[in-house]
């Protein structure tokens, strides 16, 4: 027993990602306790507003046999939940069918961010300390990892987790795509026709002058605000990451192209009226290119940095697309620029 709960500590810490930590957690929650149901909920932290995500959970269906949870938003949270994550507090509640729902509260720097929710016809004295040990275990991890994947300045994601994080949507892209092959009524297909992923580069623009002009303290505090913007203005669910400098990198989940084009727009109108340190206006310019489950996460980068260098060079203070470029013959695609003959 103690060899076996040694491995599975070694486990959750091999991880080096927050989606696998969860992932280990469960498993071995499930594989020490044995619930009917473990699930993790997260605290969006979306200014002024609840916002909870379900990001994974684990069903028990039969012997040896489960149904993992997709992420989803968490519509109408349960009120245990809420307090859940307000009190920071362990909440138990015993329903009259016997079984017992317990959320356990997740902290991050001693502010509680999440919870681990799990439904179980009632845990032994011994039970409840192991769930509570994986879960302090995790949690001491989740700071750790939290801290690795944050630019230290904004707390936007950073440059060294963007290709695993694309990776992990384009895979879930790939099996979701699979599974309306296989069931192709009208009810399992996408609710908005022409929906995909889109992966934006903005940069702002002129931000040397910034620097220059009113020095490096200045050029942050733009940053800060800015980062505070996008945070505020996008979906909890996007995924934002700051790529150095004055260079950011904004991945959506699936909508329309009109959609998408209408959010950034009112976006960059957003930046200009926005009141900046010394700055009395601040634009941004924007690339952009849609996600397909097949690409490559260089090449959507490459693409969204190509429609980026368009907007620049062509005034600035603009939002492009790389396939508008390119149907426009405004821009060449990676195989027209190649001089390689492969026959």
């Amino acid at each position: 027993m103690q060899e076996e709960l040694l491995n599975s500590v070694i486990k959750i810490t091999k991880t080096r990602d927050i989606d696998s930590l969860e992932y280990s957690l469960i498993s071995t929650i499930q594989e020490f306790i044995g619930c009917q149901e473990i699930s993790v909920y997260k605290d969006l932290q979306v200014p002024g507003e609840l916002a909870v995500e379900r990001s994974l959970s684990l069903k028990s269906l039969a012997k040896r046999e489960y149904d993992w949870g997709e992420r989803i938003l968490v519509k109408e949270p349960p009120a245990e939940l809420i307090s859940c994550l307000q009190s920071a507090c362990t909440i138990t509640v015993q329903s009259s069918d016997g079984l017992e729902k317990r959320w356990v509260p997740i902290n991050l720097h001693d502010k509680p961010v999440g919870s681990i929710a799990i439904v179980s016809k009632g845990l032994k004295s011994s039970d409840q300390v192991l769930l509570n040990a994986f879960c302090r275990i995790f949690e001491n991890y989740l700071t750790i990892l939290h801290e690795n994947e944050r630019d230290k300045l904004t707390g936007l994601l950073n440059r060294q987790t963007f290709e695993v994080k694309l990776k992990q949507l384009i895979e879930k892209q790939v099996l979701k795509q699979h599974r309306v092959t296989r069931n192709s009524s009208d009810e399992n297909r996408s609710k908005q026709p022409g929906a995909c992923s889109w992966l934006a580069i903005m940069d702002i623009d002129f931000f040397k002058a910034v620097n220059d002009n009113y020095g490096h303290v200045c050029g942050d505090e733009v940053l800060l605000l800015l980062a505070q913007k996008m945070r505020q203005f996008f979906r909890a669910t996007d995924l934002l990451f700051r790529f150095g400098g004055e260079e950011f990198v904004l991945v959506f989940e699936p909508t329309s192209y009109e959609s998408i084009k209408k959010k950034m727009n009112e976006f960059m109108e957003l930046v200009r009226t926005t009141h900046f340190p010394f700055v009395k206006k601040l634009t941004v310019s924007v690339g952009m290119s849609k996600i397909s489950p097949y690409d490559f996460p260089i090449t959507v980068l490459e693409n969204a940095d190509k429609a980026l260098y368009y907007a620049k060079e062509h005034g600035r203070d603009q939002l492009w697309f790389y396939d508008d470029l390119v149907a426009g013959s405004l821009i060449q695609t990676n195989c027209e620029q190649s001089d390689i003959d492969l026959f």
